[in-house]
């Protein structure tokens, strides 16, 4: 059962690597996040209507649609209209930075993602959501974390 409360961030993950889909779900859980997972962007979009999620967690290169693919029809069909959106990928070229910036992500992390991203990023958006402050991981390396400004 999905946790209703109002103080709690909610967390879609959208990633075609199982494991590390899981892990991230797990993580998030322990960080008291209720998390939804998915492993492919159909099946993300359709989660993410039924769960409303406040943060999503989108790998870039997926089987079936990329990341920016996802984000797009998310953004078009306006499911989600307040949502935060993290780009997770394996390349941390600048040209996919630059990519997925410019198709509306607020965050780009290359894998694996630093237990301080993490923590940066939880706070981000539960500022960006209205809710009170939750106890997240302190710390930071800012050349790891590449934010859009809001």
């Amino acid at each position: 059962m999905i946790s209703e409360k109002p103080d709690e961030l909610r967390v879609l993950v959208i990633d075609d690597d199982v494991d590390a889909a899981n892990s991230l779900s797990y993580i998030l859980q322990i960080a008291g996040c209720p998390a939804a997972v998915a492993y492919g962007g159909k099946m993300g979009l359709r989660i993410a209507k039924l769960f409303k999620p406040a943060l999503v967690f989108l790998d870039l290169q997926m089987p079936g649609g990329d990341g920016c693919e996802v984000l797009a029809e998310a953004k078009r069909d306006g499911t989600l209209p307040r949502a935060l959106y993290v780009c997770l990928t394996g390349s941390a070229e600048p040209a996919a930075r630059n990519t997925c910036l410019a198709a509306g992500f607020n965050f780009f992390i290359p894998k694996p993602m630093p237990p301080e991203a993490l923590g940066e990023i939880l706070r981000a958006a539960r500022s960006h959501a209205g809710l009170r402050r939750r106890a997240v991981p302190d710390g930071g390396f800012p050349e790891m974390l590449d934010r859009r400004a809001h």
